[in-house]
C-alpha cells in the first residue's frame, strides 16, 4: 500500500495510490436503505485541493444486504477497484450480488477491512475540527 501525506487548509490528510492519482477515501453513510449503508467516495490530489474522483459505492436499497455491506459500482469503476479495495485492507468481498436494471453489483463487507476503521475514524475527526 502506497501513501503520501499531504496538509491541506492546515489538514493533514494520509491519502492512498489509486491506479496514477493520489486519493483520500471518505466514508459517510446514504441517507435511504437499512440500517446505515457504508458510502464510500474518493476525492483525488490535484494541486493543492482534493476533488471528487469516483463514487465507489451505489445504493440498493431494494437488495438485500448484510451489515456492514455495501454494494461496489463496477459499472462506473473498473472491476479492479474491487482488487485495490482488498488490497488496501478495506474489506473483502462477500461472494453475494445486488442487481438494478441490467447491472449486477458485487456486496462487499466494509467492516471486516482494518483501513475502512482508521479512514472512517480519520473522517469523523475531520467532520468534528470544520
Amino acid at each position: 500500500m502506497e501513501t503520501k501525506t499531504v496538509t491541506i487548509e492546515g489538514r493533514e490528510y494520509k491519502l492512498l495510490r489509486y491506479k496514477t492519482e493520489w486519493v483520500f477515501p471518505v466514508i459517510t453513510t446514504y441517507e435511504h436503505g437499512l440500517g446505515s449503508p457504508v458510502a464510500l467516495i474518493l476525492l483525488y490530489l490535484e494541486d493543492d485541493s482534493l476533488e471528487i474522483y469516483t463514487d465507489v459505492t451505489v445504493n440498493l436499497p431494494e437488495c438485500t444486504r448484510s451489515a456492514g455491506c455495501q454494494f461496489i459500482d463496477t459499472n462506473a469503476n473498473e472491476e479492479d477497484i474491487l482488487d485495490w479495495l482488498e488490497e488496501n485492507q478495506f474489506g473483502k468481498r462477500t461472494g453475494k450480488s445486488g442487481k438494478s436494471g441490467f447491472c449486477t453489483y458485487t456486496e462487499f463487507i466494509f467492516y471486516a477491512g482494518e483501513q475502512y476503521w482508521n479512514y472512517r475514524r480519520i473522517n469523523e475527526q475531520l467532520q468534528e475540527s470544520e
